[in-house]
């Protein structure tokens, strides 16, 4: 049996959650370009760090399963990508007045969360058996929290959608377009559902697209609880999950290079250079002082020590490369570096040796 009856806990871990507010969206047909690539590093985190991510969590309901729905977004205020593991207390009682209290989780629907964007996310909880009662207590609070090395890539992706809900099921469907020149994979479209006072009142996730190639457009549905579809109006806050691994990018004659770029910056306009043999793309650092970029290129051929045959000029200009290393039996080079302030224009030349 499931209880929606909620419990007060009184602890200061849910007690200093704040709280945002969701923004309509116009219903129109929309176009959105987004990509999400997670590259985590070990980075010490303070509560102070943690707290620039804000739960903005919905009155539970039950779901067309008999679970539990928890649901709501999350949005990252500050100016780092972080990933999140969100975390809610639940009590169970059984009929010979066993009580068991543990802690749900669930991950955003973006596992990437950006500075300044919002993410759906969703709880799903059921009783262990019909004769036990399950009763959440108090909100969602952050369970874990991480820092990462993540490029966000614009112009990569377009969402072409409704936000009015589709069909008998009242879902989200549309199209995602891969606009990049190397393979998309494991890509899903999330939204938040909403009722006719705008309140959210679902989370909802499109199946999985296990691989999107360059030029190439793909359908998508997202589905809500069927016990609440009738009550959606509309759907807002948009995106896309994915998770590549080293990208390819083609270099003509059916070849292609193998990369990474890691680091919390914001890539565009990637694309290939044949003239200089070089991939080519702007990048401005998340920090605004600047900071630390890898770029991380793949070869046929190997490489000892701190050899280096490639050239990276920033804005036009040589850019010295202090720290080069080698990995993969020395055939991925991985060069190290700093982005300066504001936006700049990144060349590597000589990839495809």
């Amino acid at each position: 049996m499931v209880s929606l009856s909620a419990r007060k806990l009184n602890t200061k871990r849910l007690r200093s959650i704040p709280v945002t507010l969701i923004l309509p969206m116009l219903l129109f047909t929309s176009v959105i370009v987004i990509m999400a690539m997670s590259f985590p590093y070990t980075n010490a985190v303070t509560d102070n760090e943690s707290k620039v991510v804000e739960i903005d969590a919905k009155n539970p309901f039950r779901g067309a399963d008999g679970e539990i729905k928890l649901m709501g977004v999350v949005h990252n205020t500050g100016d780092i990508p972080v990933e999140v593991k969100l975390g809610v207390d639940i009590t169970t009682n059984t009929d010979n007045a066993t009580e068991t209290t543990v802690t749900e989780e669930a991950t955003t629907y973006s596992r990437v969360l950006y500075p300044y964007s919002v993410s759906p996310f969703k709880f799903s909880i059921k009783s262990p058996d019909r004769e036990s009662q399950t009763t959440l207590i108090g909100k969602p609070f952050i369970n874990k929290y991480e820092k990462l090395s993540t490029p966000n890539f614009d112009g990569l992706v377009t969402l072409n959608y409704t936000n009015i809900p589709a069909g008998e099921n009242a879902a989200r469907v549309g199209t995602v377009k891969n606009l990049g020149s190397f393979d998309l994979r494991n890509v899903a479209v999330y939204a938040s559902a909403h009722d006719e006072n705008r309140t959210q009142i679902d989370s909802v996730k499109s199946n999985i697209i296990p691989v999107i190639e360059p030029g190439q457009e793909m359908a998508f549905t997202a589905i809500p609880d069927l016990t609440i579809k009738s009550q959606i109006k509309y759907y807002s806050c948009a995106g896309v999950d994915m998770n590549p691994q080293m990208n390819k990018l083609a270099i003509g004659d059916n070849r292609v290079v193998r990369y990474d770029l890691e680091g919390p910056v914001a890539i565009r306009d990637l694309k290939y250079d044949s003239a200089n043999d070089g991939m080519l793309f702007g990048v401005k650092h998340y920090n605004p002082d600047g900071g630390p970029m890898t770029i991380k290129v793949a070869s046929n051929y190997d490489y000892s020590g701190s050899q280096n045959p490639l050239v990276i000029m920033l804005d036009g200009k040589d850019l010295f490369i202090e720290n080069t290393t080698t990995k993969n039996d020395g055939k991925v080079l991985t060069m190290d570096l700093v982005i300066p302030p504001k936006e700049h224009e990144m060349q590597i030349r000589g990839i495809s040796n």
